[in-house]
C-alpha cells in the first residue's frame, strides 16, 4: 500500500471523526422499534450467550444467518444484551467501513482529496445513517465485504501473498455466515490470488494455486465450528437453511420479482403445520425441491423473470414510507438523488473500458456479481446497500475522469492560446 502522507493522515482522521458524529446522531435521534429479523438477531445472540444454544425465537437454530449474532455475542457479553448496545457495535462498523471506503480510493483515485469523496458520500448516504440504527445483518457485511476488496486490491503487490490468502480465506468464511448472497464475489478471489493466467512460468503457476489452497484453508477454519454445531443440533452441516425457503419465495406460481410473504405462495396455507412435522431442515429442504421443480417445468418464465430481477435491483427508491412526515419525504428526495448520482456517475468508467485496470474489475465484478445472485430469489431495496460503497468509488471514479478528461485539456488549450 503506498505511504500515506501527513496530510492523508488528517483527512483519514477528519474522516474517523465525521463518521462518528453522523453515526451517534443517528441512533440518538432516532427511535425504531427492533422487528422481523432484527429481533431474530436480538434472540440468536442472547440465547447463545445465555444457554449454549442458538434461537431465533421461532424455534429455529439457523434459519437466519449467524454471522451478525456471533459477532454480538462478545459485545454484550461485556455490556449489557440490548438493541442499544448493539446500534453502538454498528456505530463501530459503520466508521470502519468509512475508513475501509477512503483506503480502496486511493488505489484507484490519484490523491488523498479524491479519495476523501466517496468515503464523506458513503458516510452521509441516508441509508447508510439510517441503518446504524437496525439490528441488521447489512452492518457487518458491508466492513467485510470492503475488507476483502481492499485485501485483493493490495493482493498483486503484497510482499506475504500467503498471509493475505489465508486472511481471506477468513473474511470470506465470516462473510459467508454474516449472509451467503455474497458466495459468488468468491470468484473475484479466485481470479486474483491465482493471478488466471495459464501462460505462467510453471513454478509461478503452482505457487499461485498455493494461495489458492491457503484460502480455502483460511475458508474452512472459520465455518468448521458453525459447521459443527449445526451437524450437532441438525444433524447436517449448513450455513443456514434459508437457502430452499428463499429460493421457493422468489420461484413458484405466484411469485414475481420483490419479497412475497410465505403465506402468499401456494403451500403458505400449509406451511406451518409442515415446518411443525417436519423441522426446520427438512421443511426447507421440501420448499428447495418445490422451486427447483417449478424452475424445471417454467424455464422460459423463470429466466424472463431472473432478468427482470437483476434489472429491478437497480430501481431507483421512489417508494413512499407509510404515513410519511415533511422531513422524512425530504430525506427520501435525498436519498433518490444521491442514489441516481452515484449509479449514473458509477458507468462512466465502463465507457473508458480500455483505461481500466485490475483495481477497477475487482470491483465492478464484486458488484455485479453480488447483484446477480439476488437473480436467484427475490428483491428487497436493502439487499443493495452492501454494494453502494463500490459504487461510491466508481462513481468518483468517473467524475474524475471527465475532470482529467474534459476541464484538464479544456484548461491547457486556453493557456496554450
Amino acid at each position: 500500500m503506498r505511504l500515506i502522507s501527513n496530510k492523508s493522515t488528517i483527512a483519514l482522521l477528519l474522516l474517523t471523526l465525521f463518521s462518528a458524529i453522523i453515526n451517534l446522531t443517528a441512533i440518538s435521534i432516532l427511535d425504531i422499534k427492533p422487528v422481523s429479523d432484527a429481533v431474530a438477531y436480538m434472540k440468536m445472540a442472547t440465547s447463545m450467550l445465555n444457554t449454549g444454544y442458538m434461537d431465533d425465537g421461532q424455534g429455529n437454530i439457523a434459519f437466519y444467518s449467524s454471522g451478525y449474532p456471533l459477532f454480538l455475542i462478545p459485545f454484550f457479553s461485556l455490556f449489557d444484551s440490548t438493541a442499544s448496545v448493539a446500534q453502538f457495535v454498528n456505530v463501530f462498523l459503520g466508521i470502519s467501513s468509512t475508513v475501509l471506503v477512503y483506503y480502496c480510493s486511493l488505489k484507484l483515485l490519484p490523491s488523498w482529496q479524491w479519495a476523501s469523496i466517496p468515503a464523506i458520500i458513503w458516510t452521509t448516504y441516508p441509508p447508510s445513517v439510517l441503518y446504524t440504527e437496525y439490528i441488521a445483518k447489512e452492518n457487518l457485511m458491508i466492513p467485510l465485504l470492503l475488507l476483502q476488496t481492499l485485501a485483493l486490491l493490495n493482493f498483486t503487490n503484497a510482499s506475504n501473498k500467503h498471509f493475505l490468502s489465508i486472511l481471506l480465506g477468513i473474511i470470506f468464511g465470516f462473510e459467508l455466515l454474516v449472509g451467503s448472497s455474497i458466495v459468488l464475489t468468491g470468484t473475484v478471489i479466485a481470479l486474483i490470488i491465482t493471478g488466471c493466467n495459464i501462460n505462467k512460468k510453471p513454478f509461478i503457476y503452482i505457487k499461485s494455486w498455493q494461495y489458492g489452497l491457503l484460502f480455502i484453508i483460511g475458508v474452512s477454519v472459520t465455518l468448521t465450528p458453525w459447521l459443527f454445531y449445526t451437524h450437532s443440533k441438525l444433524g447436517k452441516p449448513v450455513l443456514n437453511t434459508n437457502s430452499g425457503f428463499n429460493l421457493y419465495l422468489g420461484n413458484n406460481e405466484n411469485s414475481d420479482v420483490f419479497y412475497d410473504g410465505i403465506q402468499k405462495t401456494p403451500i403458505g396455507p400449509q406451511w406451518q403445520s409442515i415446518r411443525a412435522e417436519k423441522g426446520e431442515l427438512k421443511s426447507t429442504a421440501l420448499l428447495k425441491e418445490k422451486a427447483i421443480e417449478h424452475i424445471l417445468d417454467n424455464p422460459g418464465k423463470t429466466a424472463w423473470r431472473a432478468i427482470r430481477k437483476i434489472i429491478f435491483f437497480w430501481n431507483p427508491p421512489l417508494h413512499e414510507g407509510k404515513k410519511a412526515s415533511d422531513f422524512e419525504k425530504k430525506i427520501r428526495f435525498l436519498w433518490l438523488c444521491c442514489y441516481l448520482f452515484i449509479v449514473s456517475a458509477a458507468l462512466i468508467p465502463l465507457i473508458y473500458f480500455k483505461t481500466l485496470n485490475k483495481n477497477h474489475f475487482i470491483l465492478y465484478g464484486t458488484v455485479f456479481l453480488y447483484c446477480f445472485i439476488h437473480a436467484a430469489a427475490y428483491i428487497i431495496f436493502r439487499y443493495r446497500i452492501p454494494i453502494m460503497p463500490f459504487l461510491s468509488i466508481l462513481a468518483i471514479k468517473g467524475v474524475y475522469i471527465l475532470y482529467h478528461t474534459f476541464f484538464t485539456k479544456h484548461f491547457k488549450n486556453t493557456h496554450l492560446s
